[in-house]
């Protein structure tokens, strides 16, 4: 039923920061509580006799129409100006009602709601006003309690009638602050999911590569760093691939940069499908490099995975450029470490692969070398 009632109070969220969909979102709920609550009232005067509650009915009507002239406001984006009116209605209604039926009906005790929700429902409550306010509703409620007693009231009662009304505004009371309670609580959950995911948008967005969507450097130290220290602690080797794209410079000159990313993209693409086991990392560098890092991987299993990146990126066919045969390939240098090393450090298994991939570079390119770590 929350649901189902939700695009009701949505009205004027839309496109608004999480702490203000709040702040709008509560101002609706409770015009629409305050529209709710007088529907008993109205239904009870029009059954028992509605000339003799004609100006209470009257008055109940207006402030109706107030309530759903708040719902119009804040779908029309005047949040504060909506937000005001509520605070106004509230409190006037109550005095206005309490006027016709006295204290003895309860009407009053709606200040207390009112005052319950007053820091609620505005966007920034600086000090002063978030102890003013309340002390007014204060005031307001003392003059009714005790001004306004069933001697002074516009309508004579049955004391039966007062009291059922007196029931029925506490009933209403304690269930407006239940609901919205809860109301406000589940937009405070709602709005810390979408924190989260957010976060988590945002984690993912800092740690890949905006050409390749592959890691990025940082993920890359950070997961390198998380490795050699599980190293230190654990039995299981490990190893890093680093890859470069042979002759990417002069291709980047003469064709452009555009088709530089384009060529880059591809390799990333062919990089990624041909790694996939679960744990294994593929990132870029920088430039048109890229390294691979494979946790619990041996010198037996890095070499077979890079002479797979290998063949992967020729069998994609790229031609170099115009005026030259060759295609499109990547020189790749390979480093394992066999078992647990207090001196292995993220720096150190880099500059090693790095040593091994300018030694495939020196040897004709288009080809794996290995280097134990030492």
């Amino acid at each position: 039923m929350v649901n189902n009632l939700a695009w009701l109070w949505s009205a004027g969220t839309q496109g608004r920061t999480s702490r203000l969909r709040r702040k709008i979102a509560l101002t609706n709920q409770v015009a629409i509580f305050g529209f709710a609550m007088v529907l008993p009232y109205q239904l009870f005067y029009f059954v028992d006799g509605l000339a003799s509650y004609l100006g209470v009915f009257l008055v109940n009507l207006f402030f109706m129409l107030v309530y759903l002239v708040v719902l119009f406001l804040n779908h029309r984006g005047s949040h504060t100006s909506a937000r005001n009116l509520l605070i106004g209605a509230g409190c006037s209604h109550a005095l206005l009602a309490t006027v016709f039926l006295s204290s003895a009906a309860g009407g009053h005790l709606f200040y207390f709601a009112v005052a319950g929700f007053l820091a609620l429902v505005h966007e920034r409550m600086r000090a002063s006003r978030f102890i003013l306010l309340p002390l007014g509703v204060g005031v307001l409620f003392c003059f009714c309690q005790f001004y306004l007693t069933p001697e002074r009231a516009l309508l004579a009662l049955s004391p039966q009638q007062l009291q059922l009304m007196y029931i029925s505004s506490v009933f209403g009371v304690l269930t407006l602050s239940a609901v919205f309670s809860y109301l406000f609580h589940r937009e405070i959950d709602l709005a810390e999911s979408e924190m989260t995911r957010n976060n988590r948008v945002l984690e993912e967005l800092s740690s890949t590569d905006t050409l390749t969507s592959l890691a990025n450097r940082r993920r890359l130290d950070d997961f390198l760093d998380r490795a050699c220290q599980r190293l230190q602690r654990r039995f299981q080797p490990l190893s890093l691939i680093m890859c470069d794209v042979d002759h990417f410079k002069p291709y980047n000159d003469q064709l452009g940069h555009p088709a530089g990313d384009a060529c880059l993209q591809r390799i990333a693409d062919a990089l990624r499908d041909t790694v996939c086991r679960q744990g294994d990392l593929v990132a870029r560098y920088g430039g048109e490099e890229f390294a691979v890092v494979l946790p619990n991987t041996d010198r037996i299993g890095a070499l077979q995975v890079a002479e797979a990146l290998r063949t992967a990126v020729q069998d994609l066919s790229l031609p170099h450029i115009p005026g030259s045969d060759q295609q499109v390939t990547i020189s790749l240098g390979v480093i394992s470490v066999a078992s647990p090393a207090a001196t292995v450090t993220p720096a150190e298994l880099i500059r090693r692969a790095d040593e091994a991939l300018y030694l495939a570079k020196a040897n004709g390119r288009n080809r794996v070398e290995f280097t134990d770590y030492q």
